[in-house]
């Protein structure tokens, strides 16, 4: 049922508090937008409430004071959703907020892998839906406080093919906050070319606990290439016009320049947590199943990082 209550306007919840949300929350929050952080982690909320977020960045460390509360909590609903969940919460957690989508909320996804559009639209309608990706870093150190260093950009598309103005103005607020944001009518294919970078970068560093400098060896460099080659040929089998190009530098300047992050998925495997291999790696095999392309490297992937977190006390 949708909410009927009027949603506050310029407000942005984010939906997961952890890396991204963190990240994301600190820039909006100094850049004057009103923000709210929603999580189930009772722990790390109230962490965030006392101390605020912080965010070391190359250019010195940021701080702000935020919101921070489980969805139950909330009554005002925010205008615009940032949904920063991992995939396999995705749908647990509209599901908590969904008290507080009404027929003018805003939900963006930009959550690694593929396959959200269809989980938003059971809790929004099409005009109401945006899915992109983002190539910021973040690196959860403590709760409510993250490292990223290096740059990163955010692409969208609203669902319908049409900006309206709503989500011009959350772009806009997007590039108050620094993110560098712009609506992309090709954001498919830049969903799948950070597909093709998370394949490669999450999968390769999670199996060999590298950072991502750690796979600039001529021996990494292979690897991450055999990943690539099979993403883009998967994503051509769909349709998809990805620029190899275009990803391959993407690569290089994240070995030279995001030294010492240690992606998501790494992250994950390390702290004992669920991985996204699934949405990202299982998406890619089922999707090239689909078509009859071959993903060897990135099944096994798939598989030893599925064995491996299984084995994660």
């Amino acid at each position: 049922m949708h909410n009927t209550q009027e949603p506050q306007a310029a407000t942005v919840g984010i939906l997961g508090a952890g890396a991204m949300g963190t990240l994301f929350g600190t820039r909006l929050a100094r850049a004057g937008i009103p923000v709210t952080l929603v999580d189930v982690n009772a722990q790390l909320l109230q962490a965030i409430r006392e101390h605020g977020v912080h965010c070391e960045t190359d250019q010195g460390p940021l701080h702000a004071d935020v919101q921070a509360q489980q969805a139950h909590e909330l009554t005002q609903p925010p205008a615009r959703w940032l949904i920063f969940t991992k995939a396999t919460h995705t749908q647990a957690a509209l599901q908590s907020i969904a008290h507080l989508i009404g027929p003018g909320t805003l939900l963006l996804s930009l959550q690694n892998g593929i396959g959200h559009i269809e989980t938003l639209h059971g809790f929004a309608d099409a005009q109401q839906i945006a899915v992109g990706v983002t190539t910021w870093p973040a690196r959860l150190l403590a709760p409510g406080k993250v490292s990223s260093l290096g740059s990163g950009k955010i692409r969208f598309m609203p669902r319908t093919g049409q900006v309206d103005a709503c989500f011009q103005d959350f772009c806009d607020d997007l590039n108050r906050a620094g993110l560098h944001c712009e609506i992309d009518p090709e954001v498919e294919t830049a969903i799948w070319e950070k597909l093709a970078f998370n394949a490669a970068f999450n999968g390769l560093c999670g199996i060999t606990r590298q950072t991502v400098d750690g796979l600039a060896s001529p021996l990494g460099r292979s690897l991450i290439r055999e990943v690539l080659d099979e993403v883009v040929a998967v994503a051509a089998a769909n349709g998809i016009a990805v620029d190899a190009l275009r990803i391959q530098a993407t690569v290089e300047d994240a070995l030279n320049h995001h030294v010492g992050h240690q992606p998501s998925l790494l992250q994950d495997l390390l702290a004992g947590r669920p991985t996204e291999t699934d949405s990202i790696h299982g998406a890619v095999v089922r999707a090239g199943e689909r078509h009859g392309i071959a993903t060897p490297m990135t099944r096994t992937l798939h598989q030893l990082i599925s064995m491996t977190q299984q084995r994660t006390p």
